[in-house]
């Protein structure tokens, strides 16, 4: 009886359960639509309309953040493009400048310590015998480019599709292609004596798998020394010591440096290069970073290919971030209540030296060039000429080059220096010499230098000094920069304006490298057995002392005994600087851009 009951129970509630289902079925539509709706009966309420959800209150949002502001910074570099970024074709520093920043070397000197540091390698060993070099470079460091569809810094990938990595093997292919004699580097004298078996490879007698560099694996590149030298290091740091990418040098030949073909590495890519106008580097953020070349912090800088003289009037506009001025402003700019805070000026380590063609008379005698040479006052050219912080030379190292004589305070009173007495008594002991009786009997003499506002005033003071002291006229030829290095080089003037700006930092570079006699820039074609005896002995020497002693006398005899040539001045760096930017200052005249920074 229970049992039936509860089944009972369980069909009345399914029942009802039913009918409610039922009633939330939609009605039938009826086949007339009402004009009124229906009254609602008295009882009945009307079914209210369902409300909408209301918002549920949200805290009040912040406005996204603004992407940070670029850091870009645009500066001039010098007039014209530079005569190459290759690194096995660059030449001067200015080239060195910029390719460094693209290309890192093993190893660069820092603007700090003036001590060698980290680049490309993050440590090296030396052999005992002080022959063998082995570098540990920095690992996984890729080949970049600058993809200007996207606008971004890309990894460079091989056929497989695989990044292309930085290593020993670049390296070795670098320094071979810089020994090559179908390249024609213009450092190959730098490198070759100073590498096993690479100055036959780069004389055309040897072959490039007698080269003393190897790539031991990935990450570790060694050079074989055929002696013991103490500055070394440096050399292999050099311009033209950098790795080069092979793949894309054979796809696109001499232009593989365009801004769609070019592979680096460095802490900056090359995004655009507006020839005889400028180029633009932008921040690599695939660079690692090194104790020498530091991550950059800034995002872009652009290079106005133009002179001193437009740099300094683009600056004061507000175009330029920072400008290196012409020397003849720096005076004007002191003074100035506003530019005066942003000059700074930094003594330099290249020289400015004006040169004799020992084959052309009259400077085919000894007397004569003495006598143009004592005829110069170097300390009225700084002070009264240029006035803007150069310092007069009596020899032809600067002094903030390792072991240079000049900076040993016992040879203060060496070298070369004004004497009008001595011009005098050499000018006649020449005439004597070559059976003339007056200086309106030697033949015409004329003066050849590049363009730029120092050098034509620099000219312009010789041209009067020597009017002055030697009774003797000059003419002034000014040859185009573009041309005027290979001018020298084939043809030099019987006065040319020669100088240096250091390669790497030991003295042998300012007197073996550039005076011996078979250097090839040794424009004037000296042949001085007794010089080259001199800085072949100080070049292989250890001794420090004995080093500087044999390179004093090699000063003595380049600047007065022979006077080879006219040591004048040792050029410093006025530059301007926005407050705005913190920056290096490189006695070098080569910049870390890397370690610069915008503050606003």
């Amino acid at each position: 009886m229970k049992k039936s009951a509860r089944l009972l129970m369980l069909l009345l509630v399914f029942a009802l359960v039913l009918a409610g289902c039922g009633g939330a079925a939609a009605p039938e539509k009826p086949a007339v639509a009402p004009t009124e709706p229906p009254a609602a009966p008295a009882a009945e309420q009307p079914t209210a309309a369902p409300r909408a959800a209301e918002p549920t209150a949200l805290p009040p949002t912040e406005a996204p953040p603004a992407p940070p502001k670029l850091k870009v910074v645009t500066l001039d570099k010098g007039a014209n493009d530079p005569q190459s970024i290759d690194p096995q074709r660059a030449v001067n520093a200015r080239d060195l400048e910029l390719e460094t920043a693209l290309f890192p070397p093993l190893v660069l000197t820092s603007i700090e310590t003036n001590q060698m540091a980290p680049g490309m390698a993050k440590s090296w060993d030396i052999s005992e015998d002080g022959k063998v070099y082995t570098f540990h470079l920095l690992e996984k460091v890729p080949w970049v480019r600058y993809n200007a569809d996207t606008g971004a810094v890309e990894e460079v990938k091989d056929e497989q599709g695989q990044v292309r990595y930085v290593t020993a093997k670049d390296f070795a292919y670098g320094f071979i292609r810089a020994l090559d004699p179908a390249v024609g580097s213009w450092a190959s004298y730098i490198l070759a004596p100073n590498i096993v078996g690479a100055a036959d490879f780069n004389a055309g007698t040897g072959s490039a798998d007698k080269v003393g560099v190897k790539a031991v694996d990935d990450y570790t590149f060694e050079i074989t020394a055929p002696e013991k030298l103490s500055y070394l290091l440096g050399i292999y740091g050099i311009i033209s010591a950098r790795a080069t990418p092979e793949w894309a040098i054979e796809a696109n030949g001499d232009v593989w440096t365009e801004p769609n073909n070019i592979n680096t590495f460095g802490p900056f890519a090359l995004k655009e290069w507006a020839h005889e106008s400028s180029m633009t580097f932008v921040k690599n953020p695939f660079w690692p970073g090194s104790e020498g070349i530091q991550q950059p912090k800034l995002d872009e800088v652009t290079f106005r290919f133009i002179d001193t003289a437009t740099a300094l009037r683009e600056f004061e506009a507000g175009s330029l971030d920072t400008a290196l001025i012409p020397a003849d402003q720096v005076k004007r700019i002191q003074a100035d209540a506003a530019l005066g805070p942003q000059l700074t000026v930094i003594p330099g380590t290249c020289t400015q030296a004006w040169g004799f063609n020992a084959h052309k008379p009259p400077f085919d005698n000894a007397h004569i060039r003495r006598a143009f040479s004592y005829a110069v006052d170097r300390e009225t050219l700084v002070k009264d000429v240029l006035g803007a912080g150069q310092v007069a030379a009596r020899f032809y190292t600067p002094p903030g080059i390792a072991l240079a004589p000049s900076a040993a305070k016992e040879n203060a009173t060496l070298g070369m220096a004004f004497d009008e007495a001595k011009a005098k008594e050499e000018l006649a002991l020449g005439l004597k010499d070559l059976n003339l009786e007056s200086v309106d009997q030697l033949p015409p003499i004329t003066v050849e230098f590049g363009t730029g506002t120092e050098l034509t005033a620099v000219s312009q003071a010789l041209q009067a000094m020597w009017q002055k002291t030697l009774g003797v006229q000059v003419t002034l030829q000014q040859v185009d920069n573009t041309v005027y290095w290979s001018k020298q080089e084939k043809d030099a003037g019987q006065i040319f304006r020669a100088g240096w700006c250091p390669d790497y930092n030991d003295t042998s570079n300012y007197l073996y490298d550039v005076y011996r006699s078979d250097s090839i820039n040794n424009y004037g074609k000296a042949t001085t057995p007794d010089y080259d005896k001199l800085v072949d002995q100080a070049r292989v020497e250890t001794d420090p002392a004995v080093r500087l002693k044999l390179y004093t006398e090699a000063e003595q005899f380049l600047n007065v005994d022979y006077a080879g040539t006219m040591s004048l001045y040792y050029p410093a760096v006025p530059t301007l600087t926005k407050p705005t930017l913190k920056r290096s200052f490189s006695p070098f005249q080569v910049d870390y851009f890397w370690d610069w920074d915008l503050t606003e």
